[in-house]
C-alpha cells in the first residue's frame, strides 16, 4: 500500500510540476540548480551532497524521476511537490524546485519498566535519537535492539514494545514499555555421560559459563544452540563421529534475587573412528594426483572433522578458482562400523567455465565508474575468479574512499555467464584541518606542537587523483608549506605521476668545535667541544650537553617528481617507482660566535645551494589492507642517490630495506557485533649510508641514520644525536582492535641499533650497540588521524650487563639509586605510518 501511495504521489506530483508550461521548454536544457522550500529540520547540506552530482548534467524524464526516489529514499519527507522555473530571462537552463513537507522529528525518548539496564545502556542500544527524523522502521528495529540486549543480559521472557504520541505539529514523543520478567543466571553447569573428555573440559567449550566473579551467568537461548554444537565440533574433531547430546535439561532453583538455572547435557560418546582415504570419481580436468595434493588427512589418522571439511573445501575451491563454478561435487561418506573407518567417495560432474558477462558497479555517487572499475582485475569476458574478486575487493578497501564493499554474482544472459555485481558505500575523502596538532618529527629538539591548516582531497572530483596543500607551523623553530597532486592512473594504466613543492624552515643545533683542539671534521679521532678526547666521545654516544651545541637556522626549497607502476601477480602487488627532487638549501649561523664541527654545516655559511635527489624502489605488497594489515607481507626496497652534480654539499648513497609479516593469531567471537582479534606482526628493517663512487662520502648531520625515540626504538629519543651510516630496525607487535577501523590497543617489542662508520658496517656490533623497549598503547586506524600513544619501558646492555633505564614517568626520582630504574615508563607519541 505504501508504494502505490509513493508512485501515486509521483504521478501527480509530476503532472503537477510539469504543468507550468505546456511546451516542454526544459527537457535536454542542463540543471542550473535544486533547490529547497518547506525545510525546518533537515540540513541543506545534506541534501546538497545528495543533489550536487546532478547539477550541470542534461533534464530528462529519467534525472527527474531518479531525483525524486533518492528524495523519498532518505524517509525525511511526507510529500514531496517539484516545479520547474527558469533561472532568469532565458531558457538555456533549469532551475528543478521541490517544495516538501517534512515528516516530524523525535522529541523525546522515554523507557519505562526498565530496572536491569540502565537508561544509558539502552539509549546506547537504540540507533534513534531525539532531533531525528522518526522513521517507523527504525523504531521497529530499536524495539528489537532493546530486546536482544535483555536476551544477552539473562532475561529471556522480556516483552518490549513501543509507543508513539505526536507532541505538537513537528515532534513525536516515544516511549518504550518493558516488562523485564525474572533474570535467569546460570548456577552449574554439568554433563552426563562423558567418560572420554572431563567435565572441565567440555565447560570450556561453552560460551555460556556459570555465574561467578567475572561473569553475570546470563542464559541465552541462541548461545545454548551454539553451545550444543561447539561440544559435538569437540567430540568430532576427535575422532568420535558419531557422538550425540540426547538432551540438555533445566532444573530452576529460585532465590530472593533471581532465577537460578542449572544446565545438564546428556552425551553419548559412540566409538572413536579413523580415517580409511578419499577416492574421486569422474575427475578430468584436474588429475587425481594433483586433488590428493590438496588433502592434508591421511589414511590411518584419527577422524578430525574440521580438518576433513577443509581438505574437501580445497578440492571444490580448485575449480571454483579457476572458474568452473557449475560442478556438481557429492561427497559419498562410507561408514565401516566393524573396523571404524570413515572413507569418502567424492563424485565429480565436470561443466564448462563461467565467464564475466558484465559488472556493474552501485552506490557510487562521487567516485566516477572507470575509477573502480579498474581497480578490478576483471572485464567482461574473463573466465570468472574468485581469487580476482578478492584481489578487487582489497584494491578497493585500499583506495579508502569506501566504508564498504560488497560483492555479488548474479545470473547472466546464458547458463555460463554470469553478472558480477559490485556495491559500494562511499566515505568522505576531503580532509579539512585547521588547529594544533602534533607535529609528528621525530627530532627531539624541535617543538612538539604545531599550528596546522590542510587541505587534502584523495578523491578528487572523483577521479582518483589526490590534491593536497598544508601549511604547518610551530613559529618556535619551524615552519612549511607544501602543495602536492598524485595522479594515480595515467594513460589508462596503473603508472601514477605525482609531483609537490614545498619549502621548510627551521632553528636547529648542531655540534661546534670553537675551543682547542680544532678539526676539519673528517678525522677518525676528531671530537666536538664538551669532550677531552674521542673515547670520551664515544662512550657519551656522541652527544654532547646543550651548553656545547650552536643554533642555526635551514631553508629548505625543493620540488619532487615521481613516479610508480604496479603489476597484480599470484605473490601480491608488485610495484616499481622512483624519483627526483631537485632543491636548494640555505644554512645560517653567526660565524663570529661559532664554527661547526660538521664541516658541512661550516661550508657556504648564507649561501643557496643545490641540493638534489634521485631514487628508485621496488616492493612486493601481499597485506590485505596496508593501512591495518591483519595477514600478509611486505617486501620493500628504496636506494637513493643524494647529491647528483659536483658542486653539491652531500654526496652519498642511501639503502633502505624492510620487510614485514602479519598473521592474525586468534579471532574469538565475544558478542554479536565484536570478535576478540590478534594480529601479530613482525619488521626487520636496515639502512645504510655509503659513498658514491669516485666522490669522498659527505652527509650533513641531520641526514645521517639515528635511533629516534618516536618510529625507530620507542622511546629512546636521548639516542637521536648518536649518529652513524647503519640502521637497524626491528619490532615485534601484538595488534588488538577495540572498535574495528577506528582504534586499536597494541603491545609491541623493539629492538634497534646504530653503528657504522665511513668505511665498516657490523665490524665492532654487539649488544652493546642494541637499544631495547617494550610497552603498549592506543593507535587510531583512521587513515586521517594516524596517532600512536605509547607506553614503553627501555632497557639496553653495558659491557654485556643488563641494564634497566629510568623513565619520565612513575620512574625513580631517587638519580643515585640505579637499583630502581625498572619503575619508570616513557610516554611517545608518534605518526602510525603505513608504506
Amino acid at each position: 500500500m505504501r508504494f502505490k501511495a509513493i508512485v501515486l504521489v509521483f504521478l501527480m506530483t509530476a503532472v503537477s510540476g510539469f504543468s507550468q508550461d505546456s511546451d516542454n521548454w526544459f527537457y535536454g536544457k542542463p540543471i542550473r540548480d535544486i533547490v529547497f522550500t518547506g525545510l525546518n529540520n533537515i540540513s541543506i547540506q545534506e541534501l546538497d551532497a545528495l543533489m550536487n552530482p546532478y547539477k550541470g548534467r542534461i533534464f530528462d524524464d529519467n534525472i527527474f524521476w531518479e531525483l525524486q526516489g533518492k528524495l523519498y529514499a532518505l524517509e525525511y519527507f511526507d510529500r514531496i511537490e517539484p516545479g520547474i522555473l527558469r533561472p532568469g530571462a532565458n531558457d538555456d537552463e533549469v532551475v528543478i524546485r521541490f517544495n516538501v513537507i517534512e515528516r516530524p522529528v523525535v522529541g523525546r525518548i522515554v523507557f519505562n519498566g526498565n530496572t536491569g539496564i540502565s537508561r544509558r545502556d539502552l539509549n546506547d542500544t537504540i540507533i534513534t535519537k531525539v532531533n531525528d527524523v522518526y522513521n517507523q522502521s527504525k523504531i521497529r528495529l530499536d524495539v528489537e535492539a532493546i530486546t536482544n540486549k535483555y536476551l544477552e543480559r539473562g532475561y529471556p521472557n522480556v516483552i518490549v514494545t513501543a509507543q508513539e504520541s505526536q507532541s505538537g505539529d513537528s515532534t513525536i514523543n516515544i516511549v518504550f514499555n518493558i516488562t523485564e520478567h525474572e533474570k535467569i543466571s546460570i548456577s552449574r553447569i554439568e554433563f552426563q555421560g562423558n567418560t572420554r573428555f572431563s567435565a572441565n573440559t567440555l565447560r570450556n567449550q561453552l560460551s555460556l559459563k556459570a555465574r561467578s566473579i567475572i561473569n553475570d551467568g546470563a542464559f541465552q537461548e541462541a548461545k545454548l544452540l551454539a553451545d550444543r554444537d561447539a561440544i559435538l565440533k569437540y567430540y568430532h574433531d576427535r575422532g568420535y563421529i558419531s557422538a550425540q547430546i540426547r538432551d540438555v535439561t533445566r532444573t530452576y532453583e529460585a532465590d530472593s534475587r533471581r532465577t537460578n538455572l542449572i544446565l545438564t547435557f546428556f552425551i553419548e560418546e559412540g566409538a572413536e573412528y579413523s580415517f580409511g582415504g578419499i577416492t574421486f570419481e569422474g575427475n578430468v580436468i584436474f588429475t587425481t594426483d594433483q586433488l590428493n595434493r590438496l588433502i592434508s588427512s591421511r589414511a590411518g589418522d584419527t577422524v578430525n572433522m574440521t580438518r576433513l571439511e577443509t581438505d574437501l573445501q580445497r578440492v571444490a575451491d580448485l575449480y571454483f578458482q579457476n572458474g568452473y563454478i557449475y560442478n556438481s561435487i557429492m561427497r559419498n561418506p562410507e561408514l565401516n562400523n566393524q573396523t571404524n573407518t570413515l572413507s569418502y567417495v567424492i563424485s565429480i560432474v565436470e561443466r564448462g567455465r563461467a565467464y564475466i558477462e558484465n559488472i556493474i558497479i552501485n552506490g557510487n555517487i562521487k567516485t566516477r565508474e572507470n575509477v573502480i572499475l579498474r581497480e578490478i582485475p576483471l572485464e567482461p569476458g574473463d573466465v570468472f575468479s574468485n581469487a580476482k574478486i578478492l584481489d578487487a575487493l582489497r584494491n578497493l578497501y585500499n583506495l579508502q574512499f569506501f566504508s564498504a564493499v560488497i560483492p555479488d554474482m548474479l545470473q547472466g544472459s546464458t547458463e555460463n555467464l554470469m553478472d558480477l555485481v559490485i556495491t559500494v558505500e562511499e566515505q568522505p575523502t576531503t580532509d579539512i584541518q585547521i588547529g594544533l596538532t602534533f607535529s609528528g618529527s621525530s627530532d627531539p629538539e624541535t617543538f612538539p606542537i604545531s599550528g596546522l591548516i590542510k587541505w587534502n582531497d584523495s578523491n578528487l572530483l572523483g577521479t582518483g587523483n589526490q590534491l593536497g596543500i598544508e601549511f604547518n607551523s610551530s613559529i618556535v623553530d619551524t615552519s612549511s608549506l607544501t602543495v602536492s597532486y598524485l595522479q594515480r592512473w595515467a594513460f589508462g594504466l596503473p603508472l601514477s605521476l605525482g609531483f609537490d613543492f614545498s619549502t621548510n624552515y627551521s632553528k636547529r643545533m648542531d655540534t661546534m668545535d670553537n675551543q682547542n683542539p680544532i678539526f676539519n671534521g673528517d678525522e677518525s679521532y676528531a671530537f666536538p667541544d664538551g669532550f677531552y678526547s674521542y673515547e670520551e666521545y664515544i662512550f657519551y654516544n656522541k652527544t654532547p650537553t646543550r651548553e656545547f651545541l650552536m643554533p642555526y637556522e635551514q631553508w629548505y626549497l625543493s620540488l619532487g617528481l615521481s613516479t610508480g607502476y604496479s603489476w597484480m601477480t599470484s605473490a601480491g602487488i608488485f610495484n616499481i617507482g622512483g624519483g627526483i627532487r631537485f632543491g636548494l638549501q640555505r644554512n645560517s649561523y653567526d660565524s663570529d660566535l661559532y664554527r661547526p664541527f660538521n664541516k658541512v654545516l661550516r661550508s657556504e655559511n648564507n649561501s643557496w645551494t643545490p641540493k638534489n635527489s634521485m631514487w628508485v624502489t621496488l616492493s612486493l605488497d601481499q597485506r590485505d589492507i596496508f593501512y591495518d594489515p591483519s595477514k600478509g607481507y611486505y617486501l620493500y626496497q628504496r636506494m637513493a642517490v643524494l647529491g647528483i652534480f659536483p658542486n653539491e654539499k652531500e654526496h652519498y648513497f642511501r639503502s633502505d630495506t624492510k620487510a614485514q609479516y602479519f598473521f592474525t593469531l586468534f579471532d574469538l567471537p565475544v558478542s554479536e557485533n565484536w570478535n576478540l582479534k590478534g594480529v601479530l606482526g613482525f619488521n626487520a628493517a636496515v639502512s645504510f649510508l655509503f659513498k658514491q663512487p669516485g666522490r669522498e662520502m659527505v652527509v650533513d648531520s641531520p641526514n645521517m641514520l639515528a635511533v629516534d625515540g618516536m618510529f625507530v626504538g620507542r622511546g629512546w629519543s636521548m639516542e637521536y644525536r648518536n649518529k652513524g651510516n647503519m640502521l637497524l630496525d626491528t619490532w615485534v607487535e601484538l595488534r588488538i582492535p577495540l572498535a574495528p577501523g577506528i582504534i586499536a590497543w597494541d603491545f609491541f617489542f623493539d629492538a634497534a641499533a646504530i653503528d657504522g662508520d665511513n668505511s665498516s658496517y657490523f665490524n665492532n656490533f654487539s649488544i652493546n650497540n642494541m637499544r631495547f623497549g617494550y610497552g603498549g598503547g592506543i593507535r587510531f586506524t583512521i587513515p586521517q588521524f594516524p596517532i600512536r600513544l605509547s607506553l614503553v619501558k627501555r632497557f639496553k646492555f653495558e659491557n654485556n650487563q643488563f641494564k634497566w633505564q629510568n623513565g619520565q614517568l612513575f620512574g625513580n626520582t631517587d638519580r643515585n639509586d640505579p637499583s630502581r630504574d625498572w619503575m619508570g615508563m616513557d610516554l611517545v607519541i608518534s605518526f602510525a605510518l603505513s608504506y
